[in-house]
């Protein structure tokens, strides 16, 4: 029977939570972050982070993951990264994991509660290291969000999270969700100063779940902005395109971003950046025009797929867009994409070779932002158009 990642999930953490109590630990053992903010958001869980804590379980996340492997009935596949955290992939299919529910091909990370250090020569963020085993409300403080902060006992989840007490070890991750509002559980400074890309998510979170900024967090992005900067390119990348650009409202974010003072940054990078300008334009072949006119009104330097127009233009377009019923908006921006006029034949008519080939598609993008009426006979009126040009009439 194929069930959803929420099934699958509630199955594996009650069977985590029997095996953490047959194994003497399961006081010690915590599901944290994402699973408990959406169970209480009436979301559906994607997945579940597992923490140990070392200090009050005496093992760590190794051991624990090793016993998993054990307890698992089908073949598996175990690595513990450079932070301590046990990735366990079940790569055999047909685990069948209570009734009517069948795991296979799934990832479990447990993670050691630790403490993290960004105080490297080479700067701060992204990566700490220094990677230290701490207490489980330590590890919660060195979180980016408090509502990221909230947790389930293994002990606790032998019935799944139903009936489950959620643990807010901070005293303010349930209170920040219940109000939607974004906060973080220590310094925002010090959290986007030990990880800029953190500022990203913020807009990520915001947007996704309609939160509210509190005020600090707020102007402290705006301060901070700058430090984005000290990231790798490629992680800014993926978070701006697939948890942003991608995300369920991507003007609102981009309008956050241009707020924040997160945009003239990026655009700055964009600039300096070939690598950075060309991956960002590749990832927008399929995004929605308004998008990549908010985009390019930002001045960010990249190629879209409308990366032909100047400024000019792309006012142009958003007034025509904005004129146009809905069913009519994406032909017109194919057309201005890809002109529908047989360009071999008008090659071949008015005696085109080289650059002046270029011409074609030229005259008809003119024609379309100057008559987007026109786009049915669009062949004929630049068929004419190229007709005058030759006769010399202007």
């Amino acid at each position: 029977m194929t069930v959803d990642a929420h099934t699958r999930s509630i199955a594996l953490m009650k069977f985590l939570s029997a095996l953490a109590i047959r194994l003497g630990v399961a006081d010690h053992v915590y599901v944290v972050g994402g699973a408990v903010r959406n169970f209480l958001m009436g979301h559906r869980i994607k997945d579940i982070d597992v923490v140990i804590d070392t200090v009050g379980a005496g093992k760590n996340s190794e051991w624990f993951a090793l016993e998993v492997e054990k307890a698992i009935p089908v073949t598996t596949n175990l690595t513990t990264n450079q932070y301590g955290v046990a990735i366990l992939t079940i790569a055999g299919g047909g685990w069948h994991i209570e009734k009517g529910v069948t795991v296979g091909r799934e990832v479990i990370e447990i993670a050691n509660a630790r403490r993290e250090s960004y105080g490297a020569p080479e700067g701060k963020g992204y990566k700490p290291h220094l990677v230290e085993p701490c207490t489980i409300h330590e590890d919660l403080l060195r979180r980016e969000f408090t509502f990221n902060t909230l947790l389930w006992r293994m002990s606790d989840l032998t019935d799944g999270p139903e009936k489950a007490s959620v643990l807010d070890l901070t005293g303010r991750g349930r209170s920040d969700l219940e109000k939607r509002l974004l906060n973080t559980p220590s310094p925002p400074d010090k959290t986007f100063s030990d990880d800029p890309t953190r500022m990203l998510r913020a807009v990520k979170f915001v947007v996704r779940y309609n939160f509210l900024f509190d005020q600090d967090v707020y102007q402290c992005i705006r301060a901070n902005a700058p430090k984005l900067r000290q990231m790798p390119w490629e992680a800014v990348r993926k978070i701006l395109v697939e948890d942003i650009l991608q995300g369920p409202d991507p003007q609102v974010a981009i309008a956050l971003l241009r707020a924040l003072n997160l945009a003239p940054v990026i655009k700055t990078w964009l600039d300096e950046e070939p690598g950075f300008a060309t991956a960002l334009g590749r990832s927008l072949a399929e995004a929605d025009v308004d998008v990549i006119l908010d985009l390019h009104q930002l001045g960010w330097s990249m190629k879209s797929p409308l990366g032909f127009l100047d400024a000019a233009g792309f006012s142009r377009v958003r007034e025509i867009l904005n004129s146009l019923p809905p069913e009519d908006r994406t032909p017109f921006v194919e057309a201005l994409k890809k002109p529908p006029v047989d360009q071999g034949a008008l090659f071949s008519k008015y005696q085109l070779e080289g650059k002046d080939r270029q011409r074609v598609v030229q005259e008809a993008r003119k024609v379309l932002l100057l008559a987007p009426e026109s786009i049915g006979k669009l062949h004929s009126v630049v068929d004419l158009a190229l007709k005058l040009q030759r006769d010399g009439v202007t």
